[in-house]
């Protein structure tokens, strides 16, 4: 007969052995926009139907719309992969984000749901809903060479990390409904006079000095963890440390529908704060910008009113408001994005933005934004996307389910938000963000 100490000790076990077999592996993962949809859709892939995902945008299902998944910057999914429970927190914070994530094994703000149905999920870098973590591997847009956590930055060291190419993302400019669509070309020049004094005439794009002169084209750009801002500020000759101007619109009146923000009108702006800089590190004042590419696509889809395209300020000398523009008569955003939040959120292709809400795509250098263009190398503003992994550290299962999310975007996924293949038909490579684009051997 089993004695007591004896049944106690085998009850242990049964129960140890069942917490084992249950116990989920939590994966971590800190990415670029560039890389949500295509990462998104992956993972979906990979995991066995019935899983969950719970994020800022919502709750859904493998029977679900994977769109709540595709459209969520903060995250987290639940379900079963290889035949062992996962649950995967996912923080596409962005490009620079992702490299200091891996390189520096630094800190890092995920959501506290574990992918079920267990409430409102918040975004985890402006509310106190969050919790640390460590990210296991990551996605970039940039090339860690680009990006400052590269050695001793701010008295942390950025080790190496592994970079493996899974895709291209090209970078398209836009501007906001009403823009001439004779004149949506963006040349070099244009770009860094816009960029670089946050504002210029109309005029500047149709050269109608008469008609134009009086309209305002005002520029919209992404923060300091964006792969999105470094790789167009590389492509425009800028680099990565010239300080921009760029500015934060005051909305009324916005519509959401379909999970997609649009329209409104902007009742004023003012260069980007300070104190709405989300970033790793700071930039000066108007430096700033949006901290996803989805905040930035729906602020191409406003109407700006009279205050803010006369640019209204307060002048400290009168010690009452007055207008950089007193005589214009109306203005325009231009921004940058990739084609997965400028599709369907700016030029509206999935129908919900209606047409009078719908942003204008420009050309660059007179080239439009074509796969055929960007893989011919005739259209050079584009980015690699890349798994990041550390040199070490990375083992078992967790290794196993990065290398598989590698492949499947690699092979299969990298289409997804408007990425491409960096197969055979890319004819072109480049060995730095915005350098030259040169044909392959």
């Amino acid at each position: 007969m089993m004695n007591l100490k004896t049944k106690m000790t085998f009850t242990a076990l049964a129960l140890l052995s069942v917490g084992s077999s249950s116990a989920q592996t939590i994966i971590r993962l800190v990415a670029s926009n560039g890389d949500r949809t295509a990462t998104q859709t992956a993972i979906s892939k990979l995991l066995a139907t019935g899983w969950t995902f719970n994020g800022v945008t919502g709750y859904t299902t493998s029977a679900g719309t994977l769109a709540t998944a595709t459209g969520a910057n903060f995250g987290a999914w639940s379900g079963t992969y290889a035949g062992n429970p996962v649950i995967i927190k996912v923080s596409y914070a962005g490009a620079l984000a992702g490299i200091a994530a891996v390189a520096g094994n630094t800190d890092q703000r995920f959501v506290l749901s574990n992918g079920t149905n267990d409430g409102t999920v918040s975004n985890p870098l402006t509310t106190s809903n969050y919790e640390i973590g460590k990210a296991d591997f990551g996605f970039s847009t940039n090339f860690q060479s680009t990006s400052p956590f590269n050695g001793v930055f701010q008295s942390v060291t950025y080790s190496p990390v592994i970079e493996e190419i899974v895709g291209v993302s090209p970078l398209g400019f836009y501007a906001s409904p009403g823009f001439p669509a004779t004149a949506a070309n963006l040349t070099t020049q244009q770009a860094q006079l816009l960029y670089t004094t946050g504002s210029v005439s109309l005029a500047q794009f149709t050269g109608d000095f008469t008609s134009d002169v009086n309209k305002i084209v005002y520029a919209l750009g992404r923060n300091t963890d964006a792969g999105q801002r470094f790789g167009a500020y590389t492509e425009i000759g800028l680099g990565t440390t010239t300080t921009v101007r760029v500015w934060y619109p005051s909305v009324a009146g916005r519509t959401t529908a379909s999970g997609i923000t649009y329209g409104g009108t902007v009742s004023a702006h003012e260069l980007w704060p300070v104190n709405q800089q989300p970033g790793n590190f700071p930039v000066p004042l108007g430096s700033g910008g949006y901290s996803s590419g989805a905040l930035l696509a729906e602020n191409l889809t406003v109407v700006l009113g009279p205050d803010a395209y006369k640019n209204k300020y307060f002048d400290d000398e009168l010690g009452d408001f007055a207008f950089q523009y007193p005589n214009a008569t109306a203005g325009y955003y231009i921004g940058y994005a990739t084609p997965g939040d400028a599709n369907n959120r700016i030029l509206g292709n999935n129908g919900v933005v209606p047409a009078v809400n719908r942003g204008v795509a420009l050309s660059y250098n007179g080239v439009a934004l074509t796969d055929a263009n960007v893989r011919s190398g005739k259209y050079t503003a584009w980015l690699y996307n890349r798994i990041l992994k550390p040199q070490s550290g990375l083992t078992g299962s967790k290794l196993t389910f990065a290398n598989a999310v590698r492949d499947q975007i690699r092979n299969v996924d990298a289409p997804s938000g408007g990425g491409l293949f960096d197969d055979a038909s890319f004819k072109v490579f480049r060995s730095t963000d915005g350098g030259l684009v040169i044909p392959k051997p």
